[in-house]
């Protein structure tokens, strides 16, 4: 055991040894930083439980990439930043097969020590009804063996606390008064999530534009209000269609602090509106605009939060209600849409029929391709077996109820959440009679060897969801979806930094739903019933090295598949041998 981890050991410094030379011999002008990435997998599927002769049985891939950042300070207050990948899938030589790109340019400084701005590719977030990228579709990233995983997911997607990755301008700055309020914080943007593209050889969809504003101030040490707009829109004059989105938001918030002895208490209203329509521009001989498709929805919510001044507990308790017609593109974007043109990366069709094979778990864990970055103007397509309760984030629309969530953190043994939602439709779709949604999701951290006061690492991670969706009526129009998802594992550290890894996650869907059929202007035409009886599973066991905590081998073997109960969908079961070295400074 010794000798193999001295011949690893000695792998992984060779190869880190570039990074390591370029960060140390960096001067105070420019200076380095980045991330290495060894990646390979080999799929394969068991053919006498799968009858398909049109792929092959077995298939390899991976890539090396090196993400180098240059950072160049011409002076104290400008920075220039830009990412350059080099990545060589296995198989090229010679050059063949690699790639040079530039991932990220972008640069930023401060104006007289007051205004703070950045050009190019920055990061955006406001709040939860205004700018906000939602969380995955399931919390798999809070199991361990499964976050290898996750962190390539979000890394390739520019997945950073829930900021949208967009191109433009950003800038900032603030105030301190002395009369009345403390303080005044504003920031304001206007980026190019979309530029105009040939849709035919006459016709060109225009710019889409994201612009907006957030302010916050300081009323007194206990008072503070909120203010956010944002506005997606498309530039009619840069395309030849005559129609072109319209989608301001405004948020306020009011948010109210004080203590208790030994605890923190938080009140925070929150309320805002939305407009949507497109904008028609007559190109003949009147030449006038019209609007069209025009609707306008509100929401409102009130959050309380006890805080222990320790952190050790934490309990969040509110009310929540978004209309029906409530509509924002900058926090109701999905990362996946379920729209009939998602393909997988891995076995894209199966069975001898060669049939598009159904995006399961295990590509939600797994597969960055299928993942989505730009912005949407209308409701995306959404799987109810996965997320139905709150399919687009909390500004889910025609939704209406209270929350709680709870936070335990016990010394460094046990860190635990505790999740709810209980919520109903505000008016029915295509019934009177009105959906009912139930979300109960609870997940820990065990650290087993705190408990017995050991130095090796022994944890257990676990997390639990449930979504129920029930309505009643008759036979037709009456509404019954149950789907638990779960998932599970083990760290045991057989040497100094060197763990044996267990895991098993599970879903299994049964009942009925009916998906909303939307035209190109998000407006509801029909509804489709689907009727689900199926699992998803995904285990894996693996050995993990970590010289740090940014620097890590995994080596995994997963089995995942999807098995169709009493349907005509066919089942599917297939393995993975899984390699990752990755280096991030």
């Amino acid at each position: 055991m010794n000798k193999l981890l001295n011949i690893i050991l000695s792998l992984l410094m060779f190869t880190a040894l570039p990074f390591y030379f370029i960060a140390q011999n960096s001067t105070n002008k420019v200076w380095f930083d980045g991330l290495s990435r060894t990646y390979f997998a080999r799929d394969a599927f068991d053919s006498s439980e799968l009858q398909d002769t049109l792929n092959s049985r077995n298939s390899s891939s991976g890539y090396n990439l090196v993400d180098l950042n240059t950072h160049v300070n011409p002076t104290k207050d400008i920075e220039i930043f830009a990412q350059l990948r080099v990545r060589n899938e296995f198989g090229g030589f010679f050059g063949s097969g690699t790639s040079i790109d530039v991932r990220q340019l972008r640069a930023s400084g401060v104006i007289n020590n007051k205004v703070k701005f950045s050009i190019g590719d920055i990061f955006l977030k406001q709040n939860r009804f205004t700018l906000h990228n939602n969380e995955d579709d399931l919390p798999i990233s809070k199991i361990d063996i499964f976050r290898p995983y996750t962190d390539i997911v979000h890394y390739e997607n520019f997945y950073t606390e829930n900021r949208w990755r967009l191109q433009g301008l950003q800038t900032d700055f603030s105030f301190e008064l002395d009369r009345f309020i403390r303080t005044l914080e504003f920031d304001f943007f206007i980026t190019r999530p979309r530029g105009s593209s040939q849709l035919s050889s006459s016709s060109y969809s225009p710019d889409l534009l994201l612009a907006g504003g957030s302010m916050f101030s300081k009323i007194s040490n206990k008072l503070f209000f909120e203010s956010n707009y944002i506005n997606l829109y498309e530039v009619p004059s840069t395309g030849t269609i005559n129609i072109s989105l319209r989608n301001p938001v405004y948020h306020a918030a009011l948010i109210y602090n004080y203590k208790i002895n030994d605890f923190h208490l938080k009140h925070k209203f929150q309320s805002g509106f939305s407009q949507r329509s497109w904008l028609h521009t007559d190109l003949g001989e009147n030449n006038h605009d019209s609007t069209v498709h025009y609707s306008e929805g509100m929401f409102f919510e009130l959050e309380n939060e006890l805080l222990k001044k320790d952190s050790s507990f934490k309990m969040v308790f509110g009310v929540r209600y978004v209309d029906p017609n409530f509509r924002s593109a900058g926090a109701q974007t999905r990362r996946i849409d379920f729209n009939e043109n998602r393909i997988n990366t891995i076995y894209p069709n199966y069975t001898n029929d060669y049939i598009t094979r159904p995006v399961s778990m295990f590509d939600i864990v797994s597969d960055e391709n299928i993942y989505n970055q730009d912005l949407s103007g209308t409701l995306m397509d959404f799987n109810p077996i996965y997320s139905n309760v709150n399919p687009y984030g909390t500004a889910t629309p025609n939704r209406m109820g209270f929350f709680l969530e709870t936070k335990l953190n016990s010394y460094k043994a046990l860190e635990a959440n505790l999740n709810s939602s209980f919520l109903n439709e505000v008016i029915g779709q295509g019934t009177k009679k009105k959906r009912n949604f139930l979300m109960l999701s609870a997940d820990f951290k065990l650290k087993i060897n705190e408990l017995l006061n050991k130095e090796k690492e022994v944890s257990l991670s676990f997390l639990y969801r449930n979504e129920l969706t029930s309505r009643d009526g008759d036979s037709i129009s009456a509404v019954k979806l149950d789907s638990r998802f779960f998932s599970s594992s083990l760290n045991f550290e057989l040497s100094k930094k060197f763990y044996l890894q267990l895991g098993v996650t599970q879903i299994r869907a049964k009942g009925n739903e009916f998906l909303s059929i939307r035209n190109n202007y998000g407006n509801i035409q029909n509804f489709s019933l689907v009727s689900f009886n199926r699992e998803d599973f995904l285990y894996s066991t693996g050995i993990s090295y970590k010289l740090k905590e940014n620097i890590y081998a995994n080596i995994q073997y997963n089995w995942w598949g999807s098995s169709f109960l009493n349907q005509s969908t066919t089942d599917f079961n297939y393995n993975r041998l899984l390699f990752i070295f990755s280096v991030k400074l």
